[in-house]
């Protein structure tokens, strides 16, 4: 028998084990560290899977899936995701790539937002901005570079 330092009770929001709440809405400094491109569920396209991880602060090393569909039978659903690529491409300085692989490991800003939970999943987090390391300071503000703005 082991007796504890102090009483351990089921008391408190810390959850279960492989429990993750979602990150707060805001901007995070994140890299992606792994990408793979599956079919869609209903196999009529093609989605890319990118896991990015953040970067120091509170949240250091948690993980960010984002879900970008590149093949699909609906434009408005691939122009979304081209948005967002083009975002990437701007935030790490380049203007196509051959492998997904070329995106790991370059740190960008990530603004995260919140996708509500449903019956089937829980509140998860989304990528709703990405931006370059220097676009974004240590306060979450975008950095205007525009010396003669208001």
């Amino acid at each position: 028998m082991a007796s504890l330092p102090e009483v351990f009770s089921r008391k408190g929001d810390e959850g279960k084990v492989g429990e993750f709440k979602a990150l707060p809405e805001g901007w995070y400094t994140a890299q992606i560290v792994k990408s793979e491109v599956k079919d869609t569920s209903k196999k009529d396209g093609k989605r890319l899977n990118l896991q990015f991880k953040i970067i120091g602060g509170e949240f250091d090393k948690r993980v960010v899936f984002e879900g970008l569909n590149i093949v699909n039978p609906n434009p408005q659903a691939v122009e979304i995701s081209k948005r967002l690529m083009n975002s990437i491409y701007d935030a790490i300085g380049v203007e196509e790539i051959e492998d997904t692989q070329e995106l790991h490991g370059i740190p960008m800003k990530v603004k995260l937002g919140i996708k509500p939970a449903t019956a089937q999943w829980p509140e998860s987090n989304k990528i709703v901005n990405v931006k370059g390391m220097d676009e974004v300071d240590e306060d979450g503000e975008e950095v205007d570079d525009n010396p003669f703005a208001d």
